[in-house]
């Protein structure tokens, strides 16, 4: 099946689907518009995507280091195609 996309994602659109999957907390997403240095993603998608930084849907208790949420936005379709680890921490 071919999807037909009329005009790529705009970084404002990227945010809102991420949102989407974060409906706890809404407030909290910073867009990328390329990969950042220390993110560390395997099996990276081939095609462009926006990296929206975004909350965890749970907070845990106390402080601990853990790695950033990261949410690959596709820029053509605006599908997740991915959401997880940014394996950053350290």
């Amino acid at each position: 099946m071919k999807v037909i996309v009329s005009e790529p994602i705009s970084k404002k659109k990227a945010i809102e689907i991420a949102r989407k999957a974060c409906i706890p907390r809404p407030d909290r997403f910073v867009c990328k518009d390329r990969k950042p240095d220390n993110c560390r993603i395997y099996n990276m998608p081939s095609e462009p995507c926006w990296f929206v930084y975004a909350p965890w849907l749970y907070e845990g208790e106390g402080m601990g280091l853990r790695s950033s949420r990261v949410i690959l936005v596709s820029k053509l379709t605006g599908k997740i195609l991915y959401d997880g680890s940014a394996n950053d921490e350290g």
